[in-house]
């Protein structure tokens, strides 16, 4: 089944904002290797949440593709 382009998008968009959390994710990672100074017990779990938002948004970029929700126009 081929996708509107109003749903193409959403799921582009959901798509990048997967991808885009995930970055961020392995940023904020990154950067807590290096601090010293600051209590960093936290970001594991905030980590983990960027990466289950992410994915997330990717499951429902994949239920716009399956045909499950589509974008419509608002009356």
């Amino acid at each position: 089944m081929s996708l509107t382009k109003p749903n193409r998008q959403l799921r582009s968009e959901l798509i990048d904002l997967g991808c885009s959390l995930e970055q961020t994710a392995s940023d904020v990672l990154c950067i807590t290797k290096y601090c010293k100074d600051i209590d960093v017990k936290a970001v594991p779990r905030l980590i983990a949440k960027l990466y289950e938002d992410a994915d997330r948004l990717k499951a429902l970029a994949d239920e716009i593709r399956d045909g499950k929700v589509t974008r419509v126009k608002p009356e």
